[in-house]
């Protein structure tokens, strides 16, 4: 029988892992750990943050956009100097990465009609940061700057901003669906890898070919164990999300679960590709490691795939299974999205885990000489 042995296999495997106190802590432990460093440590807004202000006007107009400038939540220390030298040196020693220097005749000038200027300075080595402050302050500039217009102009179109899905612009919300597909990668990709390896090292995967369990009821029993405890921890970050961050579920569950267990199956398949190439569980390790730090950069978690202008990059993009588990997680829980929406995202995760998995498959083959059908 071609399942044969595997029901035992499954249970053995799920035995090794659970049994140690060390691989237990090591499959878990990163779910606490991530959920509370990642969730409260990255996030893409900016407040409490340093100014440094050379003013050189005192004027009224000065003083009133200043006030508007300094009493928000953006920034906790204001930094004001009296030379430009010394506005510099803040910024070089990173006292404040953002600095604003206005000219003695702002006030004057923007009391005769005339153009006034501001003078916005930016540390480029927090680009990130330094950007969505410039983004903050120029709503303030344009706040204020409509106050300036004639009473003819103050009724100009106005532009409404609604946000859709996230009606607060909560990046925690943003932050856990993401943190649902890394930990499944992590996980995933890991414990299938080093659950092949180590059979190769200890020289009992040989053993395992001559055993009743045939090659392909061997590697079902390899890596169904990493399937089960990936959506387990999938599981609980989507559940922590939603009772400590407020995450909501709008989605259908049945969908989640389906498209979760095509993504890990997916995932997986990567774990067993590495395996398939490596002899050793360090090999295994190396080679997770030079996996998951393309996958996670070109996610979508620290940038946009979109901006993404690389051709070599864009094709990496599209073989990149997080990208497409990113999408069906936010939308499923956020958007509620409809299987219909999920259906191409759901068949593409399903067409690269084929692919990967065709690979390692055919690797086994070559180098142990087995058949895998």
């Amino acid at each position: 029988m071609l399942f044969t042995g595997v029901g035992a296999l499954i249970r053995k495997e799920l035995l090794n892992l659970l049994r140690d106190p060390k691989s237990a802590g090591t499959i878990f432990f990163p779910i606490v750990l991530f959920l509370v460093l990642f969730v409260l440590a990255t996030t893409k807004d900016v407040k409490d943050s340093s100014v440094v202000i050379f003013n050189q006007d005192r004027g009224i107009h000065s003083v009133n956009l200043l006030d508007n400038i300094v009493n928000t939540d953006i920034f906790k220390e204001t930094i004001y100097v009296n030379s430009e030298k010394e506005l510099q040196k803040n910024i070089n020693d990173e006292s404040a990465f953002i600095g604003i220097a206005i000219s003695s005749n702002f006030s004057k000038n923007i009391d005769c009609g005339k153009k006034s200027d501001i003078l916005i300075v930016t540390d480029g080595r927090r680009t990130n940061s330094a950007t969505i402050v410039y983004g903050y302050l120029s709503q303030i500039l344009s706040k204020y700057q409509a106050k300036l217009l004639p009473q003819t102009a103050k009724n100009p179109p106005g532009v409404t901003i609604r946000t859709w899905y996230n009606p607060n612009k909560n990046q925690r919300w943003f932050s856990i669906t993401n943190l649902i597909c890394m930990i499944i990668v992590s996980q995933a990709i890991t414990l299938t890898a080093l659950a092949i390896t180590r059979e190769k090292e200890q020289g009992t995967f040989d053993q395992l070919l001559v055993s009743p369990i045939k090659p392909l009821g061997m590697l079902i029993g390899k890596i169904t164990p990493s399937i089960l405890i990936s959506l387990f921890m999938g599981t609980c970050v989507m559940l922590c999300g939603r009772i400590f961050y407020g995450v909501p579920i709008n989605g259908s569950l049945l969908l989640m679960l389906f498209s979760m267990t095509a993504y890990v199956v997916s995932v997986v398949g990567i774990g067993v590709c590495i395996a398939a190439f490596a002899n050793t569980q360090q090999q295994a390790m190396l080679g997770t490691f030079i996996i998951q730090m393309p996958m996670a950069s070109l996610s979508g978690l620290m940038s946009p795939v979109e901006s993404i202008e690389n051709p070599i990059m864009k094709i990496f993009v599209k073989f990149n299974p997080v990208v497409y588990g990113n999408k069906l997680v936010r939308g499923i829980m956020i958007k509620d999205m409809s299987f219909f929406d999920a259906a191409e995202s759901i068949l593409v995760i399903m067409c690269i885990g084929a692919i990967v998995i065709a690979i390692a498959c055919t690797v086994f083959v070559k180098k142990h000489r087995i058949k895998v059908f």
